[in-house]
């Protein structure tokens, strides 16, 4: 099994600690939500998991074994995609396989990239601009990309902030699909506690830089975390289907 161990995770922007002491043990085959308010630190965390900012602490990713994955075996889809290429979409989609290309692709590869168009309904902008596209397709197109790789760690920074209700659950099931099958750590910044509670095996609730609780959606989505966490009177229950609702009912 996979493990990654974040130790005593600490980050600073411009004299400013964003965490301050972050601790965690997370597992393969789940997928894990990181919650809390704006500018708590879920994007930076995210960020160092991926090698992206300089951190204090440490950050373990191995086999329960001892062997290491390397830093190729982590995917990360930030939260804003900038319109940087004129390739195709199964072009961009293609690279994810980068680091098994050579000068002739292989049909296994394409057959990989097309598996993954049509499981997210991407496969009509195939030969469309990646440029052109909507920032809610951009979104797709990058995952799309992260999970051809088949990466070990699947790093997702708000991935349903530009998406309609279906995409969100279509993106939130391919997500939890492929942590369970492949025993891969999913590991998503969101902002919609519901679908958080709703598809995650373990939760992390941010609050000023500390980790305020941790644990099963169950014990995470709690009334009093959550308005401790973001300063509003919250209602959680049950809907007549069994999920989590969550409604807001005043600023505290």
């Amino acid at each position: 099994m996979l493990i990654m161990e974040l130790s005593k995770i600490r980050i600073s922007y411009e004299n400013k600690e964003v965490l301050k002491d972050v601790s965690a043990v997370l597992r393969g085959g789940q997928l894990i939500s990181v919650i809390g308010s704006n500018g708590v630190g879920k994007t930076t965390l995210i960020k160092a998991i991926a090698g992206l900012v300089k951190f204090q602490g440490s950050i373990e990713i191995k086999m329960e074994e001892g062997e290491r994955i390397s830093s190729k075996e982590i995917a990360y889809v930030p939260q804003i995609i900038p319109a940087f290429s004129d390739l195709t979409v199964f072009e961009m989609v293609l690279l994810g396989r980068v680091k098994d290309l050579s000068w002739k692709v292989e049909q296994a590869h394409l057959n990989e990239v097309t598996k993954v168009l049509n499981e997210l309904e991407l496969m009509a902008l195939s030969c469309r601009s990646f440029s052109k596209l909507s920032e809610g397709e951009k979104q797709l197109v990058i995952l799309a990309q992260a999970l051809v790789s088949n990466p070990k760690v699947l790093l997702l920074d708000e991935p349903t902030s530009t998406l309609d209700i279906r995409h969100q659950l279509q993106v939130l099931n391919i997500a939890q699909s492929y942590s369970k099958t492949t025993g891969a750590i999913t590991i998503t910044a969101l902002h919609d506690l519901a679908l958080a509670a709703r598809y995650s095996d373990y939760m992390i609730l941010l609050n000023g830089g500390y980790s305020l609780k941790q644990g099963d959606p169950y014990s995470v989505v709690d009334p009093d975390l959550l308005e401790k966490a973001y300063k509003v009177e919250v209602e959680v229950g049950l809907s007549t289907r069994g999920y989590t609702t969550i409604t807001p009912i005043r600023l505290s």
